[in-house]
């Protein structure tokens, strides 16, 4: 049984969700960056083998209390050659699966057990202004080949006896996916699968089709703020309607789509935010998505945003003394809108189109705000109908 404790935002900037979400996200928070070669350093270390000035991507205490980060420069381990996962040793029968809430998506993360992997190392977009880009685990986009994956697939399924799997991937790459679903069809190897993946063109309704018939569920992806505004500004590279075109055709292939949705991004105004549920509210209406969650924006020192905010329009708040991790820091933006109000309306309203209730209703009425004081939406109503055709 996972409990995240409430105290887990106090130390970490991150609220007790983010964590339910995903569950290892507290190594990001200890150690915000690619794991593989730094422990593997770390071990050497430990045996004697390695001394301390030249292990990797590593936070260190020295002896009079000064922590200390020390990154030796050398070749990395290639994604080819990182090896296979294992869970060999642990006992899998025995493990609990919870359905802690209704969210179709989250219920496929903690309802039943899923083997992880990726099916590339980094990100090959590594643009979006919101992300840890300047990371190693980010930034360093390396792939495998298909043949390759397929055999770290097969052995784990020989490992575990368990064939769904979970692609864990910041965004997997198209190609790469097309690849793998081609190879697990002529190898006549059956799985479920599911992943994340960025919602571009590449991914054709024909793609999506192969994709399904070699086991894709399921598929996540970040709409962030449903506006091309602010889309542009995140270098996101997708505008809405591009992003309605290829969730629909996901959709149409028979896997479930889930939308991640932001709010609070710098500069975002109260009517940037009730465009973007009015876009939501047709994304559901049109059947492109089935499920999706807001997350509160959060800036973090490894992202554009955190790098440059004056380019975003933001002043950041000096980081506190703290001992454990600087990661998120805190943000003025004086754009004004009142975020906690509108995210309380925005969950509201999303928790319930998932449901199918309120997709005919003026997406006014779930932010509490005073009589009045709430743009109407400027977005067409039909707008994704017609940009579907």
């Amino acid at each position: 049984m996972l409990y995240i404790s409430p105290a887990c935002e106090r130390l970490t900037g991150r609220d007790s969700q983010s964590f339910y979400d995903k569950p290892d996200r507290y190594l990001a928070t200890v150690h915000p960056d690619d794991l593989v070669a730094s422990s593997r350093r770390m071990q050497e270390h430990l045996r004697g083998e390695r001394g301390r000035q030249r292990l990797v991507r590593t936070f260190a205490r020295s002896d009079d209390g000064v922590v200390q980060y020390i990154n030796m420069m050398e070749a990395d381990i290639a994604f080819a050659e990182v090896g296979t996962p294992t869970w060999d040793g642990l006992p899998l029968d025995r493990y609990l699966s919870l359905l802690d809430m209704l969210n179709p998506m989250h219920r496929l993360w903690s309802d039943g057990r899923w083997n992880k992997l990726t099916v590339a190392h980094g990100c090959y977009w590594k643009k979006c202004s919101f992300c840890d880009v300047s990371l190693d685990y980010i930034s360093r986009y390396e792939t495998a080949q298909a043949s390759t994956l397929v055999d770290r697939i097969e052995q784990i399924v020989a490992e575990t006896g368990q064939t769904g799997f979970h692609f864990v991937d910041e965004a997997a790459p198209p190609k790469a996916l097309k690849a793998l679903a081609e190879e697990l069809l002529r190898r006549k190897v059956h799985i479920s699968w599911w992943g994340n993946i960025r919602f571009e063109k590449t991914f054709t309704p024909e793609l999506a089709e192969l994709l399904a018939e070699s086991g894709c569920i399921a598929m996540s992806g970040g709409l962030e703020v449903a506006s091309d505004r602010l889309l542009s500004l995140m270098k996101k590279g997708v505008s809405v309607e591009q992003v309605a075109q290829v969730t629909k055709g996901f959709s149409e292939a028979g896997i479930l789509v889930h939308a991640y949705l932001m709010y609070g991004f710098p500069t975002q105004t109260l009517q940037d935010t009730v465009d973007a549920l009015e876009y939501v509210r047709q994304l559901f209406e049109n059947g492109c998505i089935q499920s999706g969650f807001f997350h509160r924006f959060a800036c973090t020192v490894h992202s554009p945003v955190g790098k440059e905010p004056q380019a975003y329009g933001i002043e950041l708040v000096p980081l506190p003394e703290v001992s454990f991790a600087k990661n998120d820091i805190g943000f003025i933006d004086p754009t004004g809108a009142d975020h906690d109000t509108l995210g309380r309306g925005l969950k509201k309203a999303i928790y319930n189109f998932m449901h199918g209730v309120g997709l005919e209703d003026d997406v006014r009425h779930w932010f509490e705000l005073p009589k009045g004081q709430c743009p109407k939406p400027t977005v067409g109503r039909h707008r994704i109908a017609k940009a579907l055709g």
